[in-house]
């Protein structure tokens, strides 16, 4: 007769262990894997943050240049270094943006040094006066006005040159004094009014001249007498017309035709 202890069967030890060593290995696997998309997921999620990044960073560099370039042309422009340049013939229409312009500065910059470059033929004596008197004024107001020429400061240029605080001319500019031209027509009674008028005019002038000139009213009256007078930058200098020329950078003197020294031959001896 059997017992019930008989008829059970016994599962043996090392098999249970070795069933949990397999449950075990696999939950690891799969830990791993699951581990290992995780860190892909956060590398890729990483990597398209540094783009961003890297993305936002560039654009404001980009940003950051274009700034500081607009920066740059606005402190060279005309304006924020109040450098008026008057290219030019003396003319109603022409001074008009002149004196609108300086008179900007002047209640935007008051006080501040203002430089005026001319390069002008000449033309109205009565617009260049009006051009002339608002100079003036920019120096009672307390601005520093230096006018430089270019090229050449002809009949009223020159006379717009003399109302600086400062008169620069360029190495090869040229001034020009001449008497006032006028054309007068009509009865006998007008055109001498025309001319005792053009008279008065060139009186004025001639003495704006010589004011700040080495010569007296009569002297320039004389040497402009009938022609045009031309001075070159270092006669307009000499006269009191200009108080220096515009510097020029050094230039290194050789003398044509000399020929170089060369070092001597080195010779050997032989014995």
């Amino acid at each position: 007769m059997s017992t019930n202890n008989e008829n059970k069967t016994e599962t043996p030890k090392g098999g249970l262990d070795e069933q949990l060593k397999l449950i075990q290995i696999e939950q690891a696997q799969v830990n791993l894997k699951k581990s290992q998309r995780q860190e892909a997921h956060d590398t890729k999620v990483a990597a398209a943050e540094l783009r961003r990044v890297t993305a936002v960073a560039e654009t404001a560099e980009l940003d950051l240049g274009k700034k500081k370039r607009e920066i740059a042309r606005e402190m060279a422009s005309a304006e924020e270094n109040l450098s008026y340049t008057f290219y030019d013939g003396v003319s109603d229409e022409s001074i008009k943006p002149a004196l609108a312009e300086l008179g900007k500065w002047s209640r935007r910059f008051p006080g501040k040094p203002i430089t005026i470059t001319i390069n002008s033929g000449g033309g109205s004596v009565i617009a260049g006066l009006a051009l002339f008197d608002f100079i003036l004024k920019l120096r009672a107001d307390g601005h520093y006005v230096t006018v430089v020429t270019l090229g050449m400061a002809a009949s009223m240029g020159g006379i717009l040159l003399q109302a600086g605080d400062k008169r620069v001319v360029g190495r090869y500019s040229q001034v020009l004094i001449h008497e006032v031209s006028s054309g007068a027509s009509g009865n006998i009674q007008k055109m001498d009014d025309a001319l005792s008028f053009s008279k008065s005019l060139w009186h004025q002038l001639s003495e704006i001249l010589a004011e700040r000139s080495v010569l007296t009213v009569a002297q320039v009256r004389q040497r402009a007498l009938r022609k045009d007078w031309w001075l070159t930058s270092a006669e307009a200098v000499e006269l009191g017309f200009a108080d220096e020329i515009l510097s020029v950078p050094a230039v290194s003197k050789v003398k044509k035709g000399s020929p170089k020294k060369r070092a001597p031959r080195k010779t050997s001896k032989k014995s």
